[in-house]
């Protein structure tokens, strides 16, 4: 395991990431951990996100157990089968964001993704929207539902934003047709999308999932 090198990560969160790590591990058939997200370029975290990949199709069910004992150090922890995407097509979106993604930094392994080119088509989109609402509202797990989209929709024109921010700017200038339908005040979405508010979101979602479907 690599001695974790993160100039803005708090001390404590160093500690419990380690802990983390270390139960990841032993988990079977881990080839590759990354870390992603706003706690790897910046102090102003909320949570740490880490993705773990496996070389079997489905991950060891022991990780739901390890997701759900970290989540209340605000440690997010997902899993995939490095090749996803011969499965489901919506995880070629995944693929193509993940390897151009600038900030992320390998805890373990190597990225599986690095220099790999995906090529994109409308339903490739829409596939993945589609998933992450239906994940959203039957888990009640809303926390990157909107950027998630957003950034599977500029991915289809190969624009790669570092940040929500400069996501929802890039969205609303390359898809001025869609982004007439989000909240006025879609920045409160990008990190504050609860049970209640969701439902405001319906609309877009809709002419986004219209739009790539056709």
């Amino acid at each position: 395991m690599k001695k974790i090198q993160n100039l803005f990560l708090k001390q404590k969160d160093v500690i419990i990431l380690n802990k983390a790590l270390k139960e990841i591990k032993k988990l079977p058939n881990v080839i590759s951990i990354i870390q992603i997200g706003s706690s790897t370029y910046s102090k102003n975290y909320k949570d740490i996100d880490i993705i773990i990949f496996f070389n079997k199709v489905l991950p060891s069910p022991n990780l739901g157990k390890i997701n759900q004992k970290y989540k209340k150090h605000k440690i997010w922890i997902e899993g995939t089968y490095v090749e996803d995407y011969k499965i489901t097509r919506g995880m070629k979106v995944f693929i193509k964001f993940f390897s151009n993604l600038k900030k992320k930094i390998v805890l373990y392994g190597k990225d599986p993704y690095k220099n790999k080119k995906i090529s994109l088509n409308k339903l490739d989109i829409a596939h993945y929207i589609w998933y992450h609402y239906h994940f959203a509202l039957y888990t009640l797990n809303y926390d990157s539902i909107l950027s998630t989209s957003l950034n599977a929709m500029l991915t289809y024109k190969n624009i790669f934003p570092e940040n929500k921010d400069e996501t929802l700017k890039l969205f609303k200038k390359n898809y001025q047709n869609l982004a007439k339908f989000l909240p006025k005040n879609a920045e409160h979405y990008l990190k504050n999308t609860n049970s209640l508010n969701f439902r405001n979101l319906h609309k877009f979602f809709q002419e986004s999932l219209i739009f790539f479907s056709k």
